[in-house]
């Protein structure tokens, strides 16, 4: 058997693996919607006087409905109907449009789907956390209240393309 073969498909294996998660954001798609997200973050928390690295939203499936809330760290403070929710990951324009809403909440149980799928976990306990901190988003995942790891932001939004 030749070594080089041997080496050369040993690399190969090793560069499938490290590009399989790699993705180009082109339109900068990534980039839009952390701005969305910060935006809105901000606003709302100028709206409830409460500082934005305090605010977090926490999106989950029960019944097969996406529920989302927004908490104060640890204590709720309100449900976010799913049309509100698209204008964190949406234009303004688009996030107005019915078709837009539904499109999101679609692919947010998608994305949950898949999560639960790839973590062997139950649909249902899969929650995502979105927060901002030092204007950055950041996304964890949970099994309940369970951490189970931070997540980049294209993960989740390479499902709204």
């Amino acid at each position: 058997m030749n070594p080089l073969k041997k080496k050369k498909s040993t690399l190969g294996k090793k560069l499938k693996g490290a590009l399989t998660d790699l993705s180009v954001d082109i339109f900068g798609y990534e980039k839009i919607v952390t701005k969305n997200i910060i935006h809105r973050t901000e606003y709302i928390s100028k709206r409830l006087e409460i500082p934005r690295e305090r605010l977090y939203i926490r999106i989950f499936q029960k019944n097969h409905v996406i529920k989302s809330f927004l908490y104060d760290q640890s204590k709720p403070i309100t449900a976010i109907p799913t049309g509100e929710l698209t204008y964190f990951f949406m234009e303004e324009q688009l996030a107005a449009v019915g078709d837009f809403q539904n499109k999101v909440a679609f692919s947010i149980k998608q994305y949950l789907k898949e999560f639960a799928d790839a973590n062997r976990i139950d649909e249902e306990s899969a929650r995502i956390w979105i927060h901002v901190k030092d204007n950055k988003v950041h996304v964890r995942a949970f099994q309940g209240e369970e951490f189970i790891k931070a997540l980049p932001l294209n993960s989740l939004i390479k499902y709204f393309k």
